[in-house]
């Protein structure tokens, strides 16, 4: 059974309704999930769910939601940008922040890239982006004007939000401590993509470059200790009431 409760729920971000699911904590601290290309709440093999539960029994609260157009949301994924994504993830932090929420946001793949975006532009106190991809690569529209994935097609305008963003430079820009992970046989992101975040990363953030990891499909065994690595990060990064804030 959970540690502590949790509850699903629709948030309105935008004029827009969201699936989402609190997981509660025991003070200020909220972790914002937030999932990748074709994804949802659950995270990849339900990682998001195991970290969040993780995070609960140190007190630390999480909120999962899906984007719109994305899981149980309303909206159809062809319409997703990625530009609004980062602008939910924006607008859901600051609500949080306003409610005297102490916040670090979690991201996986693209939504790792949103995040990283996101936080260059608000304060945060820590993040956390697994296999995020820079997407410093040229990106050839589809004549079609979508691209098809998995069974599901998204505009091409997605896509050039995306390389339009410049991730390297928004994770420059990012002034909270930052733990990234990626895999060496990442079927998605590409090395020169990795290197580009790898290569940005300042002293104050960890950076884990795993063997033989693939994109999201990591054994149970894996996940495990990705998830051990990532929580132990966030709360070293953010303390409870009156604990010592972990230097750098």
């Amino acid at each position: 059974m959970p540690s502590h409760p949790e509850s699903s729920f629709d948030v309105t971000v935008a004029g827009r309704s969201l699936a989402a699911v609190l997981h509660e904590g025991d003070d200020d601290r909220l972790v914002v999930f937030c999932h990748g290309f074709r994804g949802e709440k659950t995270g990849p093999n339900r990682t998001f769910v195991r970290a969040a539960r993780a995070l609960a029994t140190h007190g630390i609260a999480s909120l999962r939601f899906d984007q719109h157009g994305s899981g149980d949301s309303p909206g159809d994924f062809l319409d997703s940008r990625f530009t609004d994504w980062v602008d939910t993830i924006v607008a859901l932090t600051r609500e949080q922040q306003a409610r005297g929420r102490r916040v670090a946001l979690f991201g996986q793949s693209m939504g790792g890239s949103a995040v990283i975006c996101a936080a260059a532009r608000i304060s945060v106190e820590a993040l956390v982006a697994w296999v995020p991809d820079a997407s410093t690569d040229v990106f050839v529209p589809d004549p079609a004007g979508y691209v098809e994935e998995g069974g599901q097609r998204v505009g091409n305008a997605f896509w050039e939000d995306a390389h339009a963003a410049d991730v390297p430079a928004r994770f420059r820009e990012v002034d909270a401590p930052c733990h990234l992970v990626f895999g060496t046989a990442d079927e998605y992101v590409s090395t020169a993509n990795r290197e580009a975040l790898v290569t940005a990363a300042g002293p104050h953030d960890r950076v884990d470059v795993l063997e033989g990891f693939p994109h999201s499909a990591w054994t149970y065994e894996q996940a495990e200790g990705v998830i051990a690595r990532s929580v132990g990060f966030l709360t070293a990064h953010l303390p409870g009431p009156g604990a010592a804030v972990a230097p750098g």
